[in-house]
């Protein structure tokens, strides 16, 4: 299926490089480094491996963090962030997808509205894709890299993180450095002082589990899930039915959808276990019953692939809908296909795309295989904004 994920960069590409050239090591080694760092990180993992409540909050978070940790890492390896940045969210929110901040963040990754906004994660009163897995890593490693990019060190990236990157370059230009542990005596929020040294604390903690009386800990059982599409205004209630799974569970699985049900004007992309995916293809026609079904007259040069772009459906579903048992298709024979939106249509050499809410250049560049440079170029961009109504015209490969 062609999943429309909203992997949310705005800064795009060009900056894949960084965190790859950011050392990981320099950030979390405690060896030959200043004795104000090391005091710093020892503080918390003393607080986490002795004080009561630092202890009980590891031991509750750090099984969690089986839940996650396959899904976040593969989006991690993707783009070359480093796996230990994971105790990020360890630190924001014990790994649990649903809990807010007495300031309105909330998620894994603990994003406020106004940021979640700034890297395309959807708020309204039927989706909140702060508490999705998949949207809000991506959303995260976008700011991770934005913040990286600006300031060229870990520990400056997270405090940005943590009190916004104004506040860091603030402190970087009055004292004229940008050493964080330097930064730290003189110029950063308490909070932020001692954000930094946590995390790499439970970094430390977490790869020495037994030298700090954890080595009982056991992680949960992976979560392993696939986004699915389906159509608007469907109940999870009645997914929980079609796949044999009980309503708690899925919902649970679907923390975003506000209201148990999907949006009422469009399709949405949920998550479902990866062994009832296929249950779930057995039993489309329930699902989307109420769907208008057409014909596709095939022409020459077309792919399952290219015509399930042009028709807003998924691979799989014209598969199922045609009953075909190979992606081998002939010029003049038609495909039936699900009518959708008119988002997607050509116009001369160009497919024009409809932006909706939720787009952005990184999104159309992953769902159309074209890069970003391109978008741009064919619809002479010059930053990384698109608004909900415009055309962005495209070159499909192959066209």
């Amino acid at each position: 299926m062609i999943y429309k994920l909203k992997l949310i960069f705005l800064i795009f590409f060009l900056y894949g490089h960084v965190a790859h050239a950011i050392s990981i090591e320099d950030f979390k080694n405690l060896e030959g480094q200043s004795s104000f760092k090391v005091q710093k990180v020892n503080k918390y993992i003393d607080y986490f491996s002795q004080n009561r409540k630092g202890r009980d909050f590891f031991q509750a978070a750090y099984p969690r963090l089986g839940l996650y940790k396959d899904i976040i890492y593969e989006i991690f390896d993707e783009y070359n962030i480093p796996r230990e940045i994971i105790f990020v969210s360890m630190l924001e929110s014990g790994f649990n997808p649903k809990i807010e901040s007495s300031a309105g963040a909330i998620g894994l990754w603990q994003f406020m509205p106004s940021t979640a906004e700034i890297f395309g994660l959807r708020i309204d009163e039927w989706v909140d894709e702060r508490m999705d897995i998949y949207y809000s890593t991506n959303a995260a490693v976008s700011y991770f890299k934005s913040l990286l990019k600006k300031f060229g060190s870990w520990e400056l990236a997270l405090a940005g993180y943590n009190c916004g990157d104004l506040n860091v370059k603030k402190a970087i230009d009055k004292y004229n450095s940008t050493d964080f542990w330097y930064l730290s005596k003189y110029a950063f929020p308490k909070q932020t002082k001692e954000y930094v040294p946590q995390i790499i604390a439970l970094i430390h903690i977490s790869e020495n589990l037994k030298k700090y009386n954890f080595g009982y800990l056991e992680l949960k059982k992976n979560l392993k899930v696939k986004k699915f599409k389906v159509p608007k205004n469907t109940k999870l209630s009645k997914i929980a039915y079609l796949i044999g799974e009980t309503e708690d569970y899925v919902n649970n699985i679907n923390p975003s959808l506000q209201k148990k049900i999907t949006p009422p004007n469009e399709s949405y992309d949920i998550n479902i276990p990866i062994n009832k995916i296929e249950i779930l293809y057995s039993k489309i026609d329930v699902i989307f019953k109420d769907r208008v079904i057409k014909k596709y007259k095939i022409i020459k040069g077309d792919t399952l692939s290219k015509i399930a772009i042009k028709l807003n459906n998924s691979v799989e579903e014209l598969y199922d809908l045609n009953n075909l048992s190979s992606s081998k298709i002939f010029a003049g024979k038609y495909l039936l296909f699900y009518e959708n939106d008119k988002s997607f249509f050509k116009i001369g050499k160009y497919w024009m795309h409809v932006v909706k809410k939720g787009d952005s250049l990184y999104k159309l560049s992953k769902t159309y295989e074209v890069s970003i440079d391109n978008i741009k170029k064919w619809n002479n961009i010059s930053g990384s904004k698109i608004i909900i109504g415009q055309k962005i015209k495209l070159i499909l490969k192959n066209e």
